[in-house]
């Protein structure tokens, strides 16, 4: 498994754009990772985000 290590930077970017991203799919995107950066575990994100 891919393991990303995000910044705190990184983390309010995501944060940030996960909302104020003007096209919806990117929105989500950014909400996957910003999900990854809280440790959360992918089938529960993907569970969360409906993918």
């Amino acid at each position: 498994m891919l393991k990303i290590d995000f910044t705190q930077e990184d983390i309010d970017k995501l944060n940030h754009q996960r909302y104020h991203y003007p096209h919806p799919l990117v929105q989500k995107k950014m909400e996957v990772l910003y999900l990854k950066t809280q440790a959360i575990k992918h089938k529960d994100i993907c569970r969360l985000c409906k993918i």
